[in-house]
């Protein structure tokens, strides 16, 4: 399943809860194990509701006179076990806290097969999991989504990922429509009037949450890659959409053969686009599913942030085919086996399909954004029970993120050859069946003859992330480094004792090879680097030990370093020298040094004021990130004039300040231009440029393919910030009529930058009415917090809708809580703790811990930086 961890602020969404946390349900008697089902599912659209029959062959492993299964909101009807030549009629007993259904026998079964026969009923839900109702303008759909444990809501079944088992399904549907399961269609019967049946080719084994349905007249355009059939499905009117996802889905299949070693192990592949999805997509085996933004792009008019999001997506859920669904852990304790090596793996096709869009420098950008969430208080380990949060995850961030910048290490640490050849074995061995994170590890040290056995399991299962506190020394024979490690925290907040097992790959800065890496397994050490004369540029040793030690080589450690005062200022001289991963990397560091009290707010604009110009496009990005971040929590009216001289001064020359389109520009080069001219408007209050944005917007909503969507998508804010209730209403009737869901999207999202307060009230009423769905309703709500502008508004209309919000969509009533976290002072904190206090929010309190964490360490902040803030801007403005 894919989770978008960069921009989690508007887009991290939760699953709607179930009845009762993972930790907490008794787990199935291992008794009685399924081997095959035979399912057909006959829904009725109109009516909402489905028939189903079924037929489970299980293996009795041991004598019993019950079988215990999972069953939710399912009416089961003439329920009858076979065995032995015997048919027995059974009584059943409900167990609704624990979701199952135990069926008592009459006498006794033995050690061998048996069949469990089933007729049973069920309505079509609305909340985005089990077998659900979806809708167009024009019609109903039933869809599915079983991850984590909603399979049981569309057929009784053993629904946890180690009962694996093979599926012959049959869906019995109108005949104008069709249907899309996890196999190929083998057969289509007419059945009575008006119906036909679409039976599937046979599975194979495979866990019950990757099992697909999908009913509705969907249209497909078709491809292949390596001789594996792809089809991109969507409602119609859209498959033409899908073009630029089937390129991408060609190009995955086509790299992940090869990198696997295995060839794709499902028959087909079919990519098909959701009207109403929770997530971003899901990984059912042979049959994945998207929501339509994901999917859709059109390539007349998309922005190139669409097409990579899209690329990724497609990677992430193909790369799953194997890692998750080919192999699937044993237990949910376990899900980052799978979502966090699929999130490693998705920028790999697309460095090898797309080089151009400079995936690469992704990673270190993408390790910054886990240690960021890692280094807070209430964060949490990789490997956590699981619980009802998100229908079984915890710390999407964690589990996603921090895992795949754990996995980036170990790879460079080991190279990517070895790193990818342990992958092959450990598939090889665990093909259709489960595995643990031991088993992973394991195979792993095995494979490569490195210790990676100690490192993941220091990473998987120590909470945060470790800080380095590290001193030089260096003579004639060698150069020295000691290094202390703790949990990064701030100084003020004090964390249990502990040490990882590290490995530091550290070079010179200039040097033309690189020094040997050191894996470190205590809270001190010394480490001893190699002689290092005539490494750098030819120097002799003397210049070698003046210059810069970098501790992450190619930005691929997984940890914070707090390097002395005259290591930082030598790196700070030698930034060029730096490779563009180092340069994003040790830019992060210095941030989250400075979030974390131990790096002063001045020092950090003092670096980023040093930085060459221009530079990369991530690294840009990610510095606009940080001044906007600063923006809304140290500036307001007795500093904001010396501010916006310094944003404008530290952004100048990183990108031309123009809307229009510079001859020869590169779309690396066009999202680092929307960056900078976003950053002076919004922040920077440049006249010219808000001012020029505006006709962009105008233009833009006159004709989309008149204006790059990159920078379109940048104006369109910068209008809503400074427009008024034309203006609203031209992006409502825009929002009306989009024909694409990026377009659609983007105006939606548009939506939440207005501030003038006669148009605010029509936003809240728009964001909360049924003109946005409830898979969109997450993104909306929690995207009016970002601003401090707009936050108090967003406060109270989160508030006044709260019990509709609940029962409409317990996704965003959890969402709406982690908003919350973006409130920086006490009395917020207050109103708060009382609500949630008195409205309990769905999923549990972890949410709430989070975002009063959040508030604590935003209010410590706050006033730990805003002297030296004041100090620095305040020289600027002299």
């Amino acid at each position: 399943m894919f989770r978008d961890m960069r921009q989690h602020a508007a887009l991290l969404l939760l699953l709607a809860a179930s009845a009762a946390p993972l930790s907490a349900v008794t787990r199935l008697p291992q008794n009685v194990i399924p081997s095959h089902y035979a399912i057909t599912i006959t829904p009725d659209l109109a009516a909402e509701s489905f028939g189903g029959e079924e037929t489970i062959n299980v293996d009795v492993k041991e004598p019993t006179d019950s079988i215990t299964l999972h069953s939710v909101d399912l009416a089961l009807k003439e329920i009858t076990v076979e065995a032995g030549g015997k048919r027995l009629t059974e009584t059943s007993t409900y167990d609704a806290a624990n979701e199952m259904v135990t069926m008592k026998l009459p006498e006794m079964l033995q050690p061998g097969n048996a069949a469990i026969h089933i007729i049973f009923f069920g309505n079509l839900g609305k909340q985005l999991n089990g077998l659900y109702l979806s809708r167009t303008a024009r019609r109903k759909y039933a869809v599915t989504q079983f991850e984590a444990r909603s399979a049981r809501k569309a057929f009784p079944c053993f629904d946890e990922p180690a009962m694996k088992a093979t599926f012959d399904i049959t869906l019995v549907v109108d005949k104008n429509d069709t249907a899309i399961s996890n196999g190929a269609i083998v057969a289509d019967t007419p059945v009575g009037e008006g119906r036909h049946a679409l039976r599937f080719a046979t599975t194979r084994k495979m866990s019950t949450y990757l099992v697909a349905m999908l009913i509705g007249d969907f249209q497909c355009i078709e491809g292949s890659a390596d001789e594996v059939p792809i089809r991109v499905c969507t409602t119609p009117g859209l498959q033409q959409l899908g073009h630029f996802a089937l390129d991408a889905a060609k190009a995955s299949v086509t790299f992940f053969d090869r990198y696997y070693g295995i060839r794709y192990p499902f028959g087909k592949l079919d990519l098909i686009g959701i009207p109403d999805f929770a997530a971003g997509a899901m990984e059912n085996a042979g049959a994945i599913t998207f929501r339509e933004t994901d999917l859709l792009v059109d390539e007349k008019s998309a922005s190139t942030l669409a097409e990579k999001r899209v690329a990724e997506v497609v990677s992430h859920e193909i790369a799953h085919q194997w890692f998750g669904d080919l192999v699937t852990m044993k237990w949910w304790d376990d899900i980052w086996l799978n979502e966090g090596f699929a999130t490693f793996m998705s920028t790999k096709p697309t460095e090898a399909w797309k080089p151009e869009w400079r995936a690469d420098l992704d990673k270190p950008a993408a390790t910054d954004e886990a240690l960021n969430i890692d280094a807070q208080r209430s964060t949490q380990p990789i490997r956590t029970p699981a619980n009802a949060e998100g229908g079984g995850f915890g710390n999407a961030g964690i589990i996603y993120g921090k895992t795949a910048s754990v996995l980036r290490m170990v790879e460079d640490w080991i190279g990517p050859d070895a790193f990818r050849d342990a992958i092959r074995v450990y598939l090889r061995k665990y093909s259709w069946s489960n595995a643990a994170a031991e088993d992973f590890w394991s195979t792993m040290k095995a494979s490569s003859q490195q210790p990676i056995d100690t490192v993941l399991e220091s990473f998987i299962d120590l909470t945060g992330a470790p800080l380095l506190h590290v001193v030089e020394s260096c003579d004639a024979t060698g150069r020295r480094m000691t290094i202390a490690q703790e949990r990064a925290l701030p100084p003020a907040q004090s964390a249990a004792a502990g040490s990882w097992t590290i490995p530091i790959c550290a070079h010179i800065v200039g040097a033309r090879t690189n020094e040997p890496c050191h894996v470190i397994t205590r809270r001190d050490e010394t480490l001893v680097l190699r002689n290092v004369v005539g490494e750098a540029n030819g120097s002799d040793a003397a210049e070698s030990c003046s210059r810069p030690l970098f501790l992450s080589r190619n930005g691929s450690g997984y940890f914070l370093v707090d390097y002395a005062k005259s290591d930082r200022n030598a790196l700070r001289d030698h930034l060029s020298e730096l490779t563009p991963a180092e340069r994003i990397s040790y830019q992060g560091n210095e941030w989250l040094l400075v979030k974390g009290q131990r790096r002063d707010a001045g020092e950090y604009l003092a670096l980023l004021r040093a930085m060459p110009r221009p530079v990369e496009r991530p690294l840009i990005t990610g510095i606009t990130d940080n001044l906007i971040w600063l923006d809304q929590r140290l500036v307001d009216d007795h500093n904001r004039v010396a501010w916006q001289a310094y944003v404008r001064q530290v952004v100048s020359g990183q990108a031309p300040t123009t809307w229009d389109t510079p001859a020869g520009e590169s779309s690396e080069d066009r999202i680092a231009r929307a960056a900078v001219l976003w950053t002076l408007g919004y922040i920077g209050n440049d006249a010219a440029v808000i001012a020029a944005a505006g006709k962009v917007a105008d233009q833009y909503l006159r004709n989309p393919s008149s204006v790059d969507a990159v920078v379109a998508d940048r104006a369109l804010r910068l209008a809503a910030i400074h427009g008024g209730p034309d203006f609203f209403a031209q992006v409502v009737d825009q929002l009306a009529k989009a024909p694409t869901p990026e377009l659609a999207n983007r105006y939606r999202n548009v939506l939440t930058y207005f501030r003038d307060p006669k148009v605010t009230p029509g936003v809240i009423d728009y964001i909360y009415s049924d003109r946005v769905r409830t898979q969109d309703l997450p993104i909306v709500t929690a995207a009016m917090f970002n601003d401090a502008a707009s936050r108090p508004a967003a406060w109270a209309a989160a508030k006044s809708h709260w019990a509709e919000t609940v029962k409409k969509s317990p996704g965003t009533a959890g969402r709406l809580v982690g908003a919350t976290g973006q409130f920086c002072d006490p009395e917020s904190r207050k109103d708060v703790e009382a609500f949630f206090t008195e409205h309990a929010p769905p999923g549990g309190g972890r949410g709430l811990s989070r975002a009063l964490d959040a508030i604590d360490s935003c209010i410590a902040f706050r006033t730990a930086q805003q002297q030296s803030l004041d100090q620095a801007i305040g020289a600027v403005s002299r």
